[in-house]
């Protein structure tokens, strides 16, 4: 009897161990994005490579953070994101190399592309109590899901899909053994060719700041 009872124990306690192993914990996570991108006029002699302004916007979604070991985790997540560009004038001024119906609209307009990513980022920190600085670095994989102020139909012919990767650093707040609240900064550089023509290829960029918090 006694050894049933220890075997129903260690049964009964064996998936709190387990997801105290496997799992950190799960949040969700918002803040301001900055879109921009790079226009590359293949058709010019040097091939003259165009950052566009930065376009504001927002992103919000949610994470799961597996592996809780001292200094390493693994981190899923998917978050909506508000990207694109804003025109500038050295644009506008290229104009004439572009491809015929691909015109950057009027200087200032901030035409938006709105995503939705996968990510799985391996976090590296520096502590485990208190104030816990980290750095996290991995694969996004983007899906195009809206379009909007875009009068002009600037990205009507643009890829529904993107390939990147993250490269994050930021700050816990740990009072105990699960996270609190992180602030944290992104730089997210596409690798994708989001637009390509015999005269020129588009690729996105884009910088974050975010507020992570545990639940």
């Amino acid at each position: 009897m006694m050894r049933h009872a220890v075997f129903l124990l260690l049964l009964l306690c064996a998936p709190y161990t387990c997801r105290s192993q496997m799992i950190r914990g799960w949040g969700v996570e918002g803040g301001a994005v900055g879109g921009y991108q790079f226009l590359s006029i293949t058709s010019a002699p040097s091939s003259p490579v165009i950052p566009r302004a930065v376009r504001w916007g927002f992103s919000a979604g949610a994470f799961v953070e597996f592996l809780n070991m001292p200094t390493l985790s693994l981190v899923l997540e998917s978050a909506y994101s508000q990207e694109g560009r804003k025109v500038n004038a050295e644009e506008v001024a290229e104009e004439s190399n572009l491809t015929a119906g691909l015109s950057p609209g009027p200087v200032g307009s901030t035409p938006r592309l709105d995503y939705v990513h996968l990510a799985m980022l391996v976090k590296l920190r520096a502590g485990r109590i208190g104030f816990v600085p980290y750095a996290a670095i991995g694969p996004k994989f983007d899906f195009l899901v809206g379009r909007a102020d875009d009068p002009a139909h600037v990205f009507d012919n643009f890829k529904k899909s993107d390939v990147g990767v993250i490269v994050a650093a930021g700050i816990e707040i740990v009072p105990r053994r699960q996270p609190l609240v992180a602030i944290e900064g992104r730089w997210a550089p596409g690798f994708s060719r989001i637009y390509s023509a015999p005269t020129m290829t588009i690729r996105n960029q884009s910088v974050e700041l975010l507020l992570l918090l545990w639940l």
